[in-house]
């Protein structure tokens, strides 16, 4: 990290060495001395950054660095704008003299200060340049295919999938085919391939096993050699590359072999004898000599390895489960002779929850608890966080590894991580965003800074840092989070220079000078502001409750805040990320947010009762992604958006008739992401629709026209028109279309080289025609329909040519319908074969649609729902989840509904508020695991018999059902049920009650019941 920010500093010295400030107040002699300090600093830090974490005061020297790093960075970093503010150096104005002396003194002061902190240096005999590769493999690195651990657990599955893989039919038609297997360091790689290299049936299978310990020196000699002395089980004499080669070919030809390599590294900055492609061509050239059927198994912590090596899918090793885990932990804790006393064991539980499923944590902690006998022991490790425990050295090493190895810039965005709390899932571009802000990351040659931050992400994530939670197609956005013991490894290289404020108990006051980046529990953290004048350089203040003080922190680069009032802006003249959320009361922005200068994203969310933008907004000349979400009550942007020439990303645009608002000004901006343009009304040419140049924007992923918020005005340009000039790029991947008053569609709708990249698409309020023809689009996984009257069909203008051959919505997935009072089917013809790929179907006031036989459908959800849908609905024989919201037209369920539902697991019934009894039949759902029933009051009873059908029943849930007296005595019968809530049931209530109800007797079987 340290070397990270030296290089920053570096950098902005060169501009302040030759700036008119340095020369005034004397300090440019002193400024280039400081940067060739730096410079020798730099060419050691390397070997410092190594050593630290064996060398206690080394590690102190190098904080000491880091903060007054960050000291002297936040000063160079308010020059410019302090100048620019303040007037030229040689005006006599007393205030701008008195603040330029201000900085001048403090830069001073700051010199000194890395002056000693560099002398000092010499105190540790630390070698300048990069850190010498050992050329062998490190002993406590090192392994073989002896299975190390007394017992394996959780890994049956793992190592049948590899077996199955080695000893599939289809590897004997195969030279060679190599099998990656991909995961975080200490889950257990090794382990899982001895246990493979072991197995009696894999032996059989191979004429020859071998195995080679790789790590970061993955040389084609150093493998060759190893292979040889594996295979001759003799140390091998010294030769040459090309009598390695032909002796390995001569002792592999004509054999079936298997070759482990396991722990392979891929090259890098840090790691330059690290895997590359030509490494492994050549390689792979020598070892393609074996007979058909030779297999290699290579485990790595990196994907990239995997790309490189494998011949199909890696294998990913996942966390081991809880219960796997307390095996393993008891090993170690108890061993075979100690009582497992119930209070250690229950202690014990808990300790292993910090494991996150990795074996290695699992056996490193109880080997930990071994040597504790006492529960007050026990509890102290429960409470600490795995990184700061004594014996953390059996975990730590192995993840710092993949630490160790990352470049300066690449350690300095993962320690950041550390703002964030375990398990949370974070969205990419919001950690782009908050690695630009804090200057983490900045543009290359022909690379903008947000491709910059892809690349540094994407490369976290291939060597296991993130793991992938989901990805949103249309929108592009991409959630991931952190393993627990990954979290554990930010917490552990951060120290206290990123934490996360999780505990009413924490404070600001229980931390050091030394933090510089906070994130926030935004309901329990609590601080004074006196908290703050004991931190030095903060540069992060992450989801801060706004109720409480605010800093007026000079060098505060990040501000994500939320609550009732607004802080003062004045003094934060560094602030590159301002995220304001959930500020109800707040109707416009104070004018003085126009001279943060430096701003480069500003995000206002939930801000409902927000009307209007500052006019001068484009003073931040700087600012690149304005972000607005859930702003529903804002009428009017700010004037003359052309003038934002680096913007990237602006989600909201609403046109007005006045001067600086029409569409003109979107023309030049290079925008992507999300855009919507509302009051497309007031367009008033064709020209100035064409003028937007959508068709030009070709990383927008999201656009939606919009036709609300135009006012009363009537438009001077017809809808049509204005469409038909705001034709998006074909990269476009989802589109809305809102209140749309024209009554035909433009041609570019149904020109299939235009949208034929649409993944989502979505008609809202359109009352004037009906849908176009989009049944063909090759890609589209989602279509919305809602409030268009005359809608009969999904498909009413499609051309029915060759309709076998050529099936519609092909690849949909997801169809929601809503407010159609005259929607009668789906499709205007309807076959045994469509909609093949539809998943989830949500149905909203749609009261003539009847269901078709839609096998694929494994989620329903119907809103004020029909007599005549309730009958169809047996039609969707594939469901799994159903939700059902009645009405008052209701009055009991038909016969039959329920046939053929042999898959479903989930059932929610709601607001029926006529419903009297369920049907007897429902009895029969034998899946069923879930059922909620909520908000029909006028239901008296429940069926009587047949609930032993219900065996799998695992949660029941009953709610606001007043008319609901007593439950059957077939729920005796429910003998997985797990979970009984009952809330707002009266008489349900009492007679439930532990011990005394009358019912109670009928659940007293259920583990957790809840009464409401």
């Amino acid at each position: 990290m340290a070397e990270a920010l030296l290089g920053v500093v570096v950098e902005k010295l060169t501009p302040l060495i030759l700036s008119e400030f340095a020369a005034f107040f004397g300090i440019k002699k002193k400024a280039e001395e400081l940067s060739r300090t730096l410079e020798l600093i730099k060419a050691v830090l390397d070997d410092a950054e190594e050593k630290q974490w064996s060398n206690r005061p080394l590690k102190v020297w190098l904080q000491q660095l880091k903060d007054a790093m960050y000291v002297l960075e936040g000063i160079l970093d308010q020059l410019p704008t302090e100048s620019s503010q303040l007037g030229c150096l040689s005006s006599l104005n007393p205030k701008n003299m008195i603040h330029q002396c201000q900085l001048g003194h403090k830069l001073n002061e700051i010199i000194g200060r890395l002056d000693r902190i560099a002398q000092a240096r010499s105190n540790f005999d630390l070698r300048e340049g990069a850190r010498e590769r050992p050329s062998e493999v490190a002993e406590w690195r090192q392994t073989s295919s002896t299975i190390a651990v007394p017992q394996v657990y959780g890994r049956d599955e793992d190592k049948k999938q590899v077996v199955e893989f080695l000893l599939s039919p289809l590897r004997s038609s195969e030279f060679l085919s190599v099998y990656p297997i991909v995961g975080l360091g200490g889950m257990g790689k090794t382990t899982l391939v001895q246990l493979v290299y072991n197995d009696p049936e894999v032996g059989n299978n191979f004429d020859l096993k071998i195995w080679v310990c790789v790590s970061e020196n993955f040389t084609i000699k150093s493998i060759l050699r190893s292979i040889l002395e594996a295979i001759k089980k003799d140390k091998s004499e010294v030769m040459d590359l090309e009598v390695m080669e032909e002796k390995v070919k001569e002792l592999l030809q004509t054999k079936k072999y298997l070759l482990v390599v396991d722990d392979v590294w891929k090259r890098s900055q840090e790691m330059e004898l690290g895997l590359t492609q030509d490494k492994w061509d050549k390689l792979r050239s020598v070892l393609s000599c074996g007979s058909k059927g030779s297999s290699i198994v290579v485990s790595t912590r990196d994907k990239h390895v995997a790309t490189i090596m494998g011949t199909c899918q890696p294998h990913h090793l996942d966390r081991l489960s809880d219960d796997d885990c307390w095996s393993l932990f008891k090993l170690r804790a108890f061993g075979p002779d100690r009582e497992e006393s119930s209070e250690l064991v229950a202690i014990g539980k808990e300790i292993i929850k910090k494991c996150g499923g990795s074996p290695l944590a699992a056996l490193a902690l109880g080997g930990a608890m071994h040597s504790r006998s006492t529960e007050k022991e026990w509890v102290e490790v429960q409470r600490s966080d795995l990184w700061s425990l004594p014996e953390e050295n059996d975990i730590m090493p192995v993840l710092r590894l993949s630490y160790s190895c990352l470049s300066p810039t690449l350690k300095q965005c993962f320690a950041f991580c550390a703002i964030f709390p375990k398990d949370k899932v974070i969205m990419k571009q919001d950690l782009i965003h908050l690695w630009m802000a804090n200057g983490f990351i900045s543009s290359r040659l022909n690379l903008e800074v947000e491709e910059v931050g892809d690349m540094v992400w994407n490369e976290l994530c291939q060597k296991s840092f993130f793991q992938y939670v989901r990805s949103d197609d249309s929108s592009g956005n991409i959630y991931f989070k952190m393993h627990d013991l990954v979290h554990d490894l930010a917490q552990s290289v951060s120290e206290k220079e990123c934490i996360y404020l999780e505990s009413e108990k924490q404070s600001l006051g229980d931390f050091s000078r030394n933090l510089h980046h906070i994130g926030f529990d935004l309901h329990r953290s609590q601080f004074k502001k006196r908290d703050f004048e004991k931190v030095e350089s903060l540069r992060t203040l992450y989801q801060l409750n706004i109720d409480q003080p605010t800093p007026t922190n000079h060098c505060l680069r990040v501000l994500c805040i939320s609550g009732s009032k607004l802080p003062s802006f004045g003094s934060l003249t560094c602030l590159r990320y301002l995220e304001l959320c959930d500020l109800a009361n707040i109707k416009s922005l104070p004018p003085s947010i126009c001279n943060l200068r430096k701003l480069e994203i500003l995000k206002l969310i939930a801000l409902w009762r927000l009307h209007d933008l500052p006019k001068q907004l484009t003073k931040m000349q700087n600012l690149r992604h304005l972000i607005i979400k859930a702003c529903n009550s804002l009428s009017s942007m700010f004037p003359d958006a052309h003038k934002l020439r680096d913007l990237r990303t602006l989600s909201e645009y609403i046109v007005k008739s006045e001067k600086g608002h029409s569409l003109t000004e979107l023309r030049d901006l290079n925008l992507g992401g999300r855009l919507n343009i509302e009051g497309l009304g007031n367009v008033g040419s064709i020209s100035e629709a064409e003028d937007a140049n959508l068709k030009g924007k070709q990383d927008l992923r999201e656009l939606i026209l919009s036709w609300s918020n135009s006012g009363w005005r009537k438009s001077v340009v017809g809808a049509k028109e204005v469409l038909e000039a705001l034709q998006p790029h074909s990269t476009l991947k989802q589109l809305t279309i809102h209140a749309y008053q024209g009554l035909h569609w433009p041609t570019w709708m149904g020109n299939n080289s235009a949208t034929n990249n649409l993944i989502s698409l979505h008609f809202y309020d359109c009352q004037n025609c009906h849908l176009p023809p989009v049944g063909k689009l090759p890609c589209l996984k989602k279509l919305v329909v809602s409030g268009m009257d005359d809608v009969q069909y999904i498909d009413e203008d499609e051309s029915y040519d060759n309709v076998e051959a050529t099936p519609l919505f092909r690849s949909l997935e997801e169809l929601e319908v809503h407010e159609l009072p005259n929607m009668e089917r789906l499709l205007k013809r309807e076959t045994t074969h469509m909609l093949l790929s539809l998943s989830y179907l949500y149905i909203n006031n749609c009261p003539k649609l009847q269901l078709p036989c839609l096998p694929s459908v494994k989620k329903l959800d119907v809103w004020k729902c029909s007599n005549e849908q309730l009958k169809s609905i047996s039609n969707l024989n594939g469901l799994n989840n159903l939700y059902l919201h009645g009405s008052d037209q209701v009055l009991c369920f038909p016969e039959g509904m329920r046939d053929n539902m042999t898959s479903l697991a989930t059932l929610h019934i709601h607001s029926f508020r006529e419903l009297k009894e369920l049907p007897s039949d429902i009895t029969k759902l034998t899946a069923l695991s879930h059922l909620y029933i909520s908000d029909c009051n006028k239901l008296e009873c429940l069926p009587e018999q047949g609930w032993e059908g219900l065996s799998s029943l695992r949660e029941l849930s009953i709610h606001n059902c007043k008319s609901l007296g007593s439950l059957p005595d077939g729920v005796r019968h429910l003998t997985s049920l797990e979970h009984l809530s009952i809330g707002v049931c009266r008489m349900l209530k009492e007679r439930c009650k532990e011990g005394t109800g009358e019912d109670w007797h009928k659940i007293a079987h259920v583990p957790h019941v809840r009464l409401l």
